[in-house]
């Protein structure tokens, strides 16, 4: 795992979701090693998140290991395509009726 991309798309997230550094601390249930890996980039060169701790990112964050690890823009379009078709085979009848309603007007714009 390269720790600078992985450092990299942590903040990307959090800044997409409009999230503090602090926030992400609090409400991810993880240590304050998110500071860490940061503020000691220089001592702790070769310490990277541990999984678990990526993990609980993605959770509070809401997106999948899949996209957290898709480090580019066709990358991550790809994984939420594949995400949404899983969950769209879920749907019962009216609820793909109401996706249908929605995709219209999607395409009306």
């Amino acid at each position: 795992m390269d720790k600078k991309k992985v450092i990299a798309r942590i903040e990307q997230l959090r800044i997409e979701k409009g999230i503090s550094v602090y926030q992400l601390k609090e409400n991810a249930d993880i240590s304050s090693t998110i500071y860490q890996w940061k503020k000691n980039a220089t001592r702790d060169r070769n310490r990277t998140p541990s999984l678990r701790s990526i993990e609980k990112i993605c959770d509070y964050l809401g997106v999948s290991l899949s996209y957290f690890f898709a480090f580019d823009e066709d990358t991550q379009i790809d994984v939420k395509n594949k995400e949404l078709t899983e969950a769209i085979k879920k749907l019962n009848k009216d609820q793909i009726h109401v996706l249908e309603l929605l995709i219209k007007e999607f395409n009306k714009n």
